[in-house]
Order: C-alpha cells, then structure tokens, then sequence
C-alpha cells in the first residue's frame, strides 16, 4: 500500500487546483511554444518580395517550409531579414505543385527577428505557394 495522495484525494474528487498549477510552472518552459506565421506568395514579384511584421521582435526562426501551389522548374523561395537585409535561409525549392520542401540552412547570426520583420522573396513572379515561418 502505498502513501501517495493523488491531487484530487483532499477534495473529495476535485483537484487541488493551486497543485496542478505549481506542476504546470514547474515542467512547462513558455519560451518552447512554437507558433507559425503563414506568408502567402501566390500574388507577389520575385524581385519585390512580401514582408510579415507579424511576428514578435526577438522571436527566433526555428523552421520554415515552403509548399508550392504551381508548377515552375526554377521556383524556390527565401527568407531574408526585412527591409532587403540578410538572407535567413538558402533558397528553398518551391518547383512542383503540392509539394513541401523544408529550408536546408538557418543563418545562425540572423535567426532573431528585428523590428524591420522578414521578408520572402520567390525566384520568379511565376513561382507561387506558401511559405510557414516558424518561431518561438
């Protein structure tokens, strides 16, 4: 027999709410929640690019995964720091519809996102899909 109490034994079937809550902060890190911010290139110039501010100043790119809605044998897509700065990423394939590829490198020196955002940039007007950023 054992002495273990579970978390709901003192409240005659309703957990102790203050204990489940002081598991929570103990084994759960806020920092590791993993968002994603969708950037829609169907519509955009290759040469233009789309920039998202969307996402949080300080947030560090993790993975981003582009996934082609045309066909175009030189489409790829990039992720670069907004406002025309670094690239974030190597140039994604983005070529034939339906398929996802995922980025190859992440820049370590520009994975933070700064106030100017980030932008991504298409091959060619021609190449079109989605691009998922994701950052925590």
């Amino acid at each position: 027999m054992s002495n273990y109490k579970s978390a709901d034994a003192a409240g005659a079937g309703n957990p102790n709410l203050a204990i489940l809550q002081a598991l929570q902060d103990a084994y759960s890190d806020r920092n590791n929640i993993v968002k994603v911010e969708k950037v829609d290139v169907s519509a955009i110039s290759g040469t233009a690019g789309l920039t998202t501010t969307n996402i949080p100043v300080g947030s560090e790119i993790i993975d981003v995964v582009a996934v082609a809605s045309a066909t175009n044998g030189s489409g790829t897509a990039t992720l670069s720091v907004g406002g025309g700065g670094a690239d974030i990423t190597d140039a994604i394939t983005m070529a034939v519809i339906d398929t996802s590829t995922r980025a190859g490198t992440i820049d370590q020196t520009y994975k933070y996102v700064v106030a100017a955002g980030v932008t991504v940039t298409t091959n060619a007007d021609a190449d079109a899909g989605a691009v998922y950023v994701y950052y925590k």
